[in-house]
């Protein structure tokens, strides 16, 4: 069957390709060392561009995530506020879809280990339908459970659930005592879900009247997070709500003193936009790294590829066609750029911990996840591809563009072949 043919043909060019690179092993090692280097630092650098830009927050539309804080005096910031002032930025905004708020606390654990004490977070009911993450186990908290007649409930985290739990599946549905108060682990949350740097969340029955423990100028506090409508700016959004604000300088004078401004910050923008321009830039100098690898691979290549023009130009007369040549050299310069591929996924492998470990505390969100995503991945196979083409299409066509006969009695070899040759190197 002629599908057989081409695959015992294709299978035995990988072979022919696969002998000739050992017996230069010089060349081959030297072309994958570049290439890879190329690769793994440009794969190491998109991967923490994917980790930090792009995707820095597991929730739904983080992009439009914005939190408020009002500044004043000498750049004195405050980010949370009273609980009527949540129900009047909520209900009076026309920049939010929806608002959520969290307020923090830290709340007492006695098990076997002793008394042990964790940062948690009051959450309103729909903090886990705005933030769009679905638990790992368990449901997620709802509306009911903010009812003050409901049974207590909390979740956990999934960095809580690993260090303190060992990961016990069985730790769910189990009530445990926090802060004198018996409460049914009802979820665990995944990895990356670290909503206000906490451990644990509990639902908080909120009306204009609540009261809620916490920290803070005064204990009744709330850290305000809302959604902005698609094409709001965080600008327009300040605007909008320096308005409410002002009405509420009366009332609260503590957070809202004279000459005080209201902002929105993105959440995307104000945890990682400070590092934007330093990616950027990083990358912008790999990919140009990764263009000097190729360009230093091709070269080779070429004179590799002229050395044995004799050879090819003997194969073409006993009548390989020029696609086969064509073919043979590509085979080649493919084993390369996949052999380099590999290389490079681990020198990226091994380099992002390097990175991820010298990035200092608390430089990023908790939420951000730098790794080898399969997007990486897959750029690293797009470079792959792109690197065979660079480097093996311009020798295979130039070597079997060349005259037979001129071929066969050396006139290559003069003054016109190496005019031809550093022209096609430059």
């Amino acid at each position: 069957m002629p599908w057989k043919i081409h695959l015992e043909e294709l299978f035995r060019d990988f072979r022919f390709a696969l002998r000739s690179l050992r017996k230069d092993r010089p060349f081959a090692l030297t072309a994958i060392l570049a290439l890879a280097l190329g690769i793994g630092a440009t794969t190491m650098i998109f991967s923490v561009i994917d980790g930090v830009l792009l995707r820095p927050f597991p929730y739904r539309n983080a992009d439009r995530l914005a939190s408020i804080s009002a500044v004043f005096g000498d750049q004195i910031r405050l980010t949370r506020f009273p609980v009527p002032a949540f129900f009047d930025f909520k209900e009076q905004n026309h920049v939010f879809e929806d608002v959520t708020g969290l307020a923090l606390l830290f709340v007492r654990y006695t098990g076997s280990r002793g008394a042990e004490q964790f940062l948690a977070g009051w959450i309103t009911p729909n903090t886990f339908e705005f933030l769009g993450v679905k638990p790992l186990l368990g449901r997620p908290i709802t509306a009911e459970d903010g009812n003050p007649r409901s049974a207590p409930v909390f979740v956990m985290s999934y960095h809580l659930w690993t260090t303190r739990f060992n990961r016990d599946p069985k730790v769910m549905g189990t009530t445990v005592t926090l802060n004198g108060v018996p409460r049914t682990l009802v979820a665990i949350m995944p990895p990356r879900f670290r909503f206000g740097d906490c451990e644990i969340w509990m639902p908080l029955s909120l009306s204009r009247n609540t009261f809620i423990t916490g920290y803070g100028n005064t204990p009744n506090e709330l850290w305000i997070v809302g959604r902005l409508r698609p094409g709001i700016s965080l600008q327009t959004a300040a605007a909008d709500l320096q308005v409410i604000a002002d009405r509420l300088a009366k009332i609260y004078p503590t957070y809202f003193p004279p000459r005080f401004k209201l902002f929105a910050h993105g959440f995307n923008s104000d945890s990682v936009g400070r590092f934007r321009f330093t990616l950027l830039a990083l990358m912008a100098a790999v990919a140009m790294l990764l263009l000097i690898a190729c360009s230093n691979v091709a070269n080779p290549l070429l004179a590799r590829a002229t050395a044995r023009e004799k050879e090819i130009v003997v194969r073409a007369a006993l009548g390989a066609t020029r696609i086969r040549l064509i073919r043979q050299l590509l085979i080649e310069s493919f084993s390369l750029a996949a052999t380099s591929c590999v290389v490079g996924c681990l020198f990226a492998y091994f380099g992002l911990k390097i990175v991820v470990d010298a990035i200092p505390p608390d430089t990023l969100p908790s939420e951000v996840a730098i790794m080898l995503s399969p997007a990486a991945l897959t750029f690293a196979m797009g470079l792959a591809v792109l690197t065979t083409l660079l480097c093996g299409l311009a020798p295979a066509l130039h070597s079997v563009r060349r005259d037979l006969q001129v071929g066969l009695t050396g006139g290559g070899w003069g003054v016109h072949g190496d005019f031809r040759h550093g022209r096609l190197r430059s």
